[in-house]
């Protein structure tokens, strides 16, 4: 009956160890560990099913088994660490493994199979392995259950006249007591000598820190404007008087200006609040970025310098954005503006600072008009960049091999 009703926990599995390089999710840990705590027939079937997904040929696949295994391993039963020592012909085997290359990553995905496989076969056959904090609790529930000793132990051995018959019994200090006894002289020691340490650092003694340059915080003057508004309008709100000869003696009119008055400091608020979250979507920055690159220089290209000033200020930046106004400039009728957007380009998808997928599905169209051109520095450059993206991603872009000759002359 167990293995008819694993069927409803194969789903979990199955998601826990799916073919792609997404990671597992935190949760999944957590719930197929439960599912060998059910019972004995759900922890078998669990084993079983985790053997046979670890003979795919998939990295991917590999990988995640091998996680879950180490995972339960380290807070699962101990009777299914038993059963996977029976049947760890498939982890030794993950140890040498050597699957094809990733176009993208290159043998780093088989590197990672055999560190966790070799991770999993030390702790496997770890004899001091450490228990969890849940086994540790259920070993001391049973030692507690159990009889430590016959008769009364704890009963002392003094008669009520000590001398006549009485005597004492001197119990004999053994090894064991020794060694502990030394031990916790040497760690108190230790301890004392750390704290030594570490009062004697975190003491800054005659040193002063240099006092920080004031920075103007763009996202608090909104803030501080509004506190002004604020402190604007309650000196203009004038105390409350009482009025005679009015009905309620004039305290109604008051009212009703005082809440006119802080409408309008709430219309101001709203009014700073919506400037901030303009400005916040605005591009400036990478926009001013490509234009000053591109107008460094009119008539020859960027210089290594540049490009790699350039570089380092998208790493800061949005590099999508610089990506698509890059994109646009690929339009200029200018040469020399279109060369450097493609030079650009170029050292873009080598750095890895933006996924490739994206640059592709971003300059596809303008890269192959760009391409059909007539023979020109841009068309070879803008196939080069073409055929890159053929080699990462696995697709056909190209639609004939004369480009391939046209890089091969230049």
């Amino acid at each position: 009956m167990d293995k008819v009703s694993f069927v409803n926990k194969i789903s979990i599995l199955m998601k826990a160890t799916s073919d792609d390089a997404n990671p597992i999710q935190g949760y999944l840990y957590q719930e197929v560990n439960k599912i060998t705590f059910e019972s004995d027939g759900y922890r078998e079937s669990t084993l079983e099913f985790l053997v046979d997904r670890l003979n795919k040929q998939s990295c991917h696949v590999k990988y995640k088994v091998l996680k879950l295994l180490k995972y339960i391993v380290e807070n699962g039963p101990a009777e299914f660490r038993l059963g996977l020592m029976k049947t760890s012909h498939g982890i030794r085997e993950a140890t040498k493994y050597s699957g094809p290359e990733d176009p993208l990553h290159g043998n780093v995905p088989n590197k990672a199979v055999r560190q966790i496989a070799q991770e999993l076969s030390q702790l496997l056959f770890d004899t001091e392995l450490k228990q969890s904090p849940v086994m540790q609790q259920e070993r001391l529930a049973q030692d507690k259950s159990r009889i430590t000793g016959l008769g009364n132990a704890n009963v002392s051995p003094k008669g009520s006249m000590q001398g006549f018959g009485n005597s004492p019994i001197k119990t004999k200090s053994s090894f064991m007591d020794k060694l502990t006894k030394f031990a916790t002289g040497f760690q108190d020691r230790t301890k004392e000598q750390q704290a030594a340490i570490l009062s004697s650092i975190e003491s800054y003694g005659d040193y002063k820190p240099p006092p920080l340059p004031v920075v103007y915080d763009e996202m608090a003057a909104p803030q501080q404007e509004e506190k002004e508004i604020k402190h604007q309008v309650e000196k203009q709100v004038k105390p409350i008087q009482h009025i005679p000869g009015k009905v309620g003696g004039g305290w109604d009119d008051e009212d009703e200006e005082t809440g006119n008055q802080t409408t309008s400091v709430s219309s101001q608020d709203g009014d700073t609040v919506f400037d901030g979250t303009d400005h916040a979507d605005s591009w400036c920055e990478e926009e001013n970025l490509v234009e000053q690159t591109l107008a460094s220089s009119d008539d020859t290209l960027l210089t290594v310098g540049e490009i790699r000033q350039f570089i380092s200020s998208c790493q800061n930046l949005n590099c999508e954005k610089i990506i698509e106004l890059l994109n646009i400039q690929l339009k200029s009728t200018t040469q020399c503006v279109v060369l450097k957007s493609l030079l650009l380009i170029e050292y873009l998808v080598n750095t890895g600072l933006v996924n490739c997928d994206f640059i592709c599905k971003t300059c596809q169209n303008q890269l192959i008009q760009l391409s059909t051109e007539e023979s020109s520095v841009s068309s070879t450059k803008a196939n080069k960049i073409l055929l890159c993206f053929e080699k990462l991603l696995n697709i056909r872009l190209l639609p004939n091999d004369d480009t391939h000759l046209m890089l091969m002359e230049d």
